[in-house]
């Protein structure tokens, strides 16, 4: 780091720690500048960074065996560790919540990387490492380089790296990261154009082999993903060309695990969020064993679920998020047509109950502020929105004389009014 920089940089965070919103990084990238932003934001303190580490060696490997990435790790190896730059690297593999799943490459540099925790099972995300390449290119879903005082983490400020997403071709989803990490070689551009390279090879090995698993959408065969079907009166999963019911129990969980932390749910975390009455961590655990059992048989290895913490593994679809993303990109009139019933009516679970009320809550909010008449309409034919007086007082003023829609709204008002 330069002695301009340096001096840039401590002046920046004395001015943000005593409360100066907005000021630029000086001599900084927009990037980098806007990196630093977000880790200022949440509270870390660049001289005391430590990213958690998996503290169970078992949690590491599932997370290994179960990640798509390792069916490509050769691909990725040949290309970026055979010291194409001419000089010594490190590639890390990471899943796409930035826990490093394989830090492989020059041993002397892995002794070193040791000592700031980039190490395998390390998560180097944004929000608990600051600016890196590869928490920074999962924040904003594309390719970065980090050079060495761009780092936010005092401990990192001597390295440089260069890193991209990998998506799965499928699905389109970012499903972690390739990583080239070194010294000031590594902050050049013609690193990120190499792991640029390794990541178009290695999607390329996934879009082959997902074709030769028929999982390609339009092909004969199985769906991309599982889909969970939960609104409505009992859970549904359907993979593998094959619609099966689940227990309210397994729907419960998965519904929870599709929603919950980014960091996964602890036994304790999922007992409260499954039963008020104190549910014993060691039950909850039981049941997701049976869970796994589940999805084992009926997705073919697709979907699993990840104990310690316990998060979803694979790709699910889920119709009551689907009607939600529905919602917030604004397109009202297809998530009244997809809500077909409360979400998991018959589960008495807290946190399904709070999940249930916030999309009744948002769907209702979306029909009423927005300007599609027929949404509207469609909506006041639900079981809620027969019997909600807004609505149908809201149809009456928005309809005009001699619309059909009108006169059924009437009719319902008055009704309503008694």
């Amino acid at each position: 780091m330069s002695a301009g920089l340096s001096r840039a940089r401590e002046d920046w965070l004395a001015s943000t720690a005593s409360g100066v919103v907005g000021t630029p990084l000086p001599g900084a990238r927009a990037l980098v500048s806007s990196s630093w932003w977000r880790a200022r934001s949440t509270g870390l303190d660049p001289d005391r960074v430590l990213p958690p580490v998996l503290a169970d060696p078992a949690d590491l490997r599932s997370r290994r065996e179960a990640h798509p990435l390792a069916a490509v790790l050769p691909t990725a190896r040949r290309l970026l560790l055979a010291e194409p730059l001419g000089v010594p690297v490190l590639m890390a593999v990471s899943d796409r919540d930035g826990t490093l799943l394989w830090v492989e490459g020059d041993p002397g540099l892995r002794r070193a990387a040791e000592a700031m925790a980039f190490v395998e099972g390390a998560r180097w995300s944004e929000d608990v490492a600051g600016t890196n390449a590869p928490g920074t290119a999962l924040a904003l879903e594309r390719p970065v380089r980090v050079r060495r005082g761009e780092h936010y983490a005092t401990a990192v400020a001597g390295w440089s790296c260069s890193a991209a997403p990998v998506r799965d071709p499928v699905t389109g989803q970012v499903l972690g990261v390739l990583d080239l990490t070194g010294g000031d070689d590594l902050g050049r551009e013609r690193a990120l154009e190499l792991v640029r390279a390794a990541v178009g090879a290695v999607e390329g090995e996934l879009r082959v082999a997902a074709v030769r698993r028929r999982l390609v959408p339009g092909a004969a065969g199985t769906p991309a993903r599982p889909r969970l079907t939960v609104l409505g009166p009992a859970p549904v999963l359907e993979s593998a060309g094959q619609r099966r019911p689940l227990s309210l129990r397994h729907g419960e969980l998965l519904v929870l695990l599709s929603t919950g932390p980014r960091d996964g749910w602890s036994a304790a975390q999922l007992a409260a969020d499954l039963d008020d009455r104190d549910l014993a961590p060691v039950s909850v655990r039981a049941e997701v064993h049976r869970l796994r059992a589940v999805l084992a048989d009926r997705t073919r290895g697709a979907l699993d679920v990840c104990p310690a913490p316990y998060r979803l593994l694979g790709e699910l679809r889920c119709d009551a998020l689907d009607l939600r993303e529905a919602l917030r990109a604004g397109r009202t009139r297809e998530a009244v047509r997809a809500w077909t019933g409360d979400l998991l009516p018959g589960s008495d679970a807290p946190g399904v109950r709070d999940l249930r009320e916030e999309l009744r809550l948002e769907l209702r909010s979306a029909v009423l502020e927005g300007d599609d008449d027929q949404a509207l309409l469609e909506y006041s034919r639900t079981a809620p929105g027969r019997e909600d007086a807004v609505v149908a007082r809201d149809l009456v003023a928005r309809l005009g004389p001699g619309d059909p829609g009108r006169a059924e709204a009437v009719a319902r008002l008055q009704r309503l009014q008694g």
